[in-house]
This record gives structure tokens, C-alpha cells and sequence, in this order.
């Protein structure tokens, strides 16, 4: 099997666009029209395969891990074409392309591996939503940051001692 993920970055792109588009519909009420604070793209790969982006208004937001008290609240984004891990054949063996375009056997390390090409897909898309101004009608706080965590804990942008350097949605903040 492989899975190449240069292929789901179109599915994440549009994905954080709707979920844009969500909230700013959403804005009569008045939690989600507090500034946003923090704008965490979790997601869970193995079992479920699946992508929240998680628009926070919590004035103190931090990559505290309560973006996981939306799943089941908010859309999400599936990838039914990613492996469900304990469906796979004994004998499977999975490669998955990164956004370089290197194939990776992911059999020896699956959850780092695949966390990691996973992560780095979602950190691109968020920074390009950025960078093309998917972002720029929501009502943000002054120093709105921008994250990646998975649910497991395998991956995580930015790491802690790096706030604030390159995942700003204003980039000069």
C-alpha cells in the first residue's frame, strides 16, 4: 500500500477553508465571536483516520490539548484512504510518499513515521491558508497562533520553546 500525501494537501486546503467559513456563519453567537486565540489542526491516524480543525476563543488558549473536547462537536475531515492499522494483513507493508516526494517504508516505526509526514502535510497547509488569506475575516487576538498536534502525541508543531516564531497568523505579530 502506498499512500502518497502530496495528494491529500487539495482535501486539507479546502478543509480549513470550510471550517473558516463555518465559524465566521457561526459569529451571531457570542462565543464565536470572541477573538480567535488559537487555531489547532489535530488529528488521529490508525484507527479513525481523521482531521479537526479547532477554532479556539479562549482568551489564555495554549497547546493544552482541549481541542480534543470538540471531536464529535465540530466536522471533521476523513481519510478513508489511509490504513486502519489492526485491519492491515500481517504481511502489508506500507509506504507513504512525503511532501519531498520520498517513499518511506513506515513498517519499522509506523506511529512516529506516519505522524511525522502526516504533520508536516497539515503544518503546510495551515501556513499556505495563511499565506493566501484563508484566515483573514476571522476576528483573531493580536498574537494568534497556529498549531499541529496529534491526538497520540506523535506529533506536535510548534514545539514548545518555539512559539511564536514561525506559527504567528499574523506573520510579523
Amino acid at each position: 500500500m502506498i499512500i502518497d500525501i502530496r495528494e491529500d494537501l487539495p482535501d486539507f486546503l479546502a478543509y480549513i477553508q470550510e471550517r473558516v467559513e463555518e465559524h465566521i456563519a457561526g459569529t451571531k453567537d457570542s462565543e464565536s465571536s470572541k477573538p480567535v486565540t488559537y487555531i489547532e489542526f489535530g488529528f488521529e491516524f490508525g484507527q479513525g483516520n481523521e482531521l479537526w480543525l479547532v477554532i479556539d476563543t479562549r482568551p489564555n488558549a495554549e497547546p493544552d490539548g482541549q481541542w480534543t473536547q470538540q471531536i464529535g462537536k465540530i466536522r471533521e475531515l476523513g481519510r478513508p484512504h489511509w490504513p486502519i492499522w489492526h485491519d492491515l494483513p500481517d504481511d502489508e507493508v506500507v509506504y507513504f510518499i512525503d511532501l519531498n516526494g520520498n517513499q518511506i517504508n513506515v513498517m519499522d516505526n509506523p506511529d512516529e513515521q506516519i505522524c511525522e509526514i502526516i504533520g508536516e502535510a497539515m503544518k503546510q497547509a495551515l501556513l499556505t491558508s495563511r499565506d493566501n488569506g484563508v484566515f483573514r475575516a476571522l476576528p483573531t487576538a493580536e498574537a494568534c497562533e497556529l498549531a499541529v498536534e496529534n491526538l497520540e502525541g506523535f506529533y506536535g508543531w510548534p514545539i514548545y520553546a518555539d512559539r511564536g516564531k514561525e506559527n504567528l497568523l499574523q506573520e510579523n505579530a
